[in-house]
C-alpha cells in the first residue's frame, strides 16, 4: 500500500458519545485502510486533561490533533475521541486522541463517559499511551488508578484475553531518581490487576448463590 503523506483527522466519538459513521467511512475511503486488510495498528493515549496529550501524538506520529493554546488559558480541548492516520509509519498505524480525564467541564460526578472511552481504547488499540505527569505519580485520581482498575475488570469480564500493550509517559521529569519514581507505577498497576482477577473469580461464586450472594460491581 502506498503512503499517504498526508495526516486526515476526523472526530470518531463526540462528547455525548455519539459515534460518527459519515466521519469514520470519510476517514476509510480518504486513507485507504481498506487496502490494508488487518496489517494495521492502532494506538490510543489517555490521561489527564491539559496534560499534552494530542502534543505528544502530534510530535510522534505527525498528526494534526488540536493542542490547547496555553497563552489563552487551561481547559478542554479535545473533546470525545478523535483518530488520525499516521505518516510515514509502516504498518498503516491509527491514532487515537481520547478526551482527557479529571476535567472541569464535566465535574467530579460525570465520569461515565471517561470510563467508556478509556475501556474503547482498552478494547480495540494494540498499544495505549498513559500520559501522566511525574509530579503525580503516587497519586490516587491524579494517576488515574481508579479509572484504569475499573476498566480492567469490565475488560476481564466482557472480552476474551487479548493483549494490548500500556506504555506510561511520564512528563516532565522533576529532580527525583528515575529508579524510584519506576517501581511506583508498577507496583499500582500489580496491585490492580491481583484487585481484578480476585474480585473476577469471586463475583461468579455470587452467582451460584455463594458467600457473596448481592456483590455487584458497575461500570
Amino acid at each position: 500500500m502506498a503512503e499517504i503523506d498526508h495526516c486526515c483527522s476526523t472526530q470518531l466519538i463526540d462528547g455525548e458519545g455519539e459515534f460518527n459513521v459519515v466521519g469514520l467511512d470519510n476517514f476509510i475511503r480518504t486513507t485507504k485502510l481498506t487496502n490494508c486488510g488487518l496489517s494495521y495498528a492502532v494506538v490510543a493515549i489517555m490521561g489527564p486533561q491539559s496534560s499534552g496529550k494530542s502534543n505528544l501524538l502530534n510530535h510522534l506520529f505527525q498528526t494534526n490533533f488540536r493542542e490547547m493554546d496555553a497563552f489563552r488559558g487551561r481547559s478542554q480541548t479535545t473533546k470525545g475521541i478523535w483518530i488520525a492516520n499516521c505518516v510515514g509509519i509502516d504498518p498503516f498505524t491509527v491514532a487515537m486522541d481520547l478526551e482527557g480525564t479529571d476535567g472541569r467541564e464535566r465535574g467530579e460526578d460525570d465520569t461515565t463517559f471517561e470510563k467508556q472511552s478509556a475501556l474503547f481504547a482498552l478494547a480495540i488499540a494494540d498499544i495505549v499511551l498513559i500520559n501522566m505527569w511525574c509530579h503525580d505519580i503516587g497519586r490516587e485520581q491524579a494517576a488515574n488508578k481508579p479509572l484504569l482498575k475499573t476498566v480492567f475488570q469490565v475488560m476481564m469480564r466482557l472480552f476474551s484475553p487479548r493483549k494490548t500493550t500500556q506504555l506510561f509517559v511520564v512528563r516532565d521529569k522533576t529532580k527525583t531518581p528515575l529508579e524510584y519514581l519506576e517501581p511506583i507505577p508498577r507496583e499500582d498497576i500489580q496491585k490492580s490487576f491481583f484487585f481484578v482477577q480476585l474480585l473476577c473469580t469471586m463475583v461468579p461464586m455470587a452467582t451460584r448463590g455463594g458467600p457473596l450472594t448481592g456483590a455487584r460491581s458497575d461500570l
